[in-house]
């Protein structure tokens, strides 16, 4: 029988600072840690340590032609993980950020080939959530963003579906209990005119379209 991953409590909004140490030295180290999220629980990795995002695919049987999704803590920090960030993803950064928007912009030189899936993007959101904020902050370096589930399981909105999902694979599991969200965040691919929607999640097509002015539509 396999063991269990270690699994720690955490208040998602108010998490103890010791929690938030505990998270950051397992990612600097180059583990992975599933934490809740403002949508779903997500599977963190330092995201400039190539070996830990190729755990993140092995973990999760991710498909490699498949990007990986970056959070990160701050506006400014966009300039890290992206080429540019073009004046209506400007936009909608300002109206939704932090909250569950992702956003698919040019990927910057750095960013592992693993993350980008060989696409030359790469997905972007800043989480509306304290717990993943303060552990960003902590190893002041962007961290992925998927979920914490095997690839086209359930979503993992406890910590049950996370140990079902991905079972002793995390090297830390923080346990906030059931997500507040429950959604997955709407994917938009900003990386041409006009914007298209790949995944409407928490955020309606209608409502991205109310900030710009414009509908917007899906990738067909």
């Amino acid at each position: 029988m396999s063991k269990k991953p270690k699994i720690t409590p955490v208040n998602f909004m108010h998490p103890d600072p010791a929690v938030v140490e505990e998270a950051a030295a397992v990612l600097r180290r180059g583990g992975l840690v599933a934490f809740p999220t403002d949508t779903l629980y997500a599977l963190g990795a330092d995201l400039f340590r190539p070996e830990a995002v190729a755990r993140v695919l092995e973990v999760k049987k991710r498909p490699q032609d498949k990007p990986i999704p970056v959070f990160i803590g701050k506006m400014e920090d966009v300039n890290e993980v992206a080429r540019e960030l073009p004046g209506a993803a400007w936009q909608l950064a300002e109206r939704f950020w932090p909250g569950p928007l992702t956003l698919v912009l040019l990927a910057g030189p750095e960013i592992p080939e693993a993350v980008t899936a060989g696409t030359g993007t790469v997905g972007i959101r800043i989480p509306k959530s304290r717990l993943t904020l303060e552990i960003l902050a902590a190893l002041d370096r962007p961290i992925t963003g998927t979920s914490a589930n095997r690839s086209g399981g359930v979503d993992p909105v406890t910590v049950a579906d996370v140990v079902r999902g991905l079972g002793n694979r995390c090297d830390l599991v923080l346990d906030g209990g059931r997500v507040p969200g429950g959604t997955a965040s709407t994917v938009l691919d900003c990386t041409e005119l006009p914007f298209r929607i790949i995944r409407e999640g928490a955020i309606t097509a209608q409502a991205l379209g109310a900030v710009l002015g414009k509908e917007i539509l899906h990738l067909s």
